[in-house]
């Protein structure tokens, strides 16, 4: 019983990050680099797209 549920939590937690990774995709492709802001606010989502990239990799594995 205590697996079912650990699986329940991963399954929950790969979906959550699975709508976090559309979400930092979807924000990288509506916002082109116009200034040195913008580059380093892009920078930044690929940093946490890199966390969550690894956190579902972790979470796989």
């Amino acid at each position: 019983m205590n697996d079912e549920k650990q699986e329940t939590h991963v399954k929950r937690a790969l979906s959550a990050l699975d709508k976090i990774q559309d979400r930092l995709e979807n924000e990288l492709d509506s916002r082109p680099p116009v200034s040195e802001k913008d580059a380093g606010y892009r920078s930044g989502i690929s940093e946490a797209l890199v966390c969550v990239m690894e956190m579902r990799r972790s979470l796989t594995n």
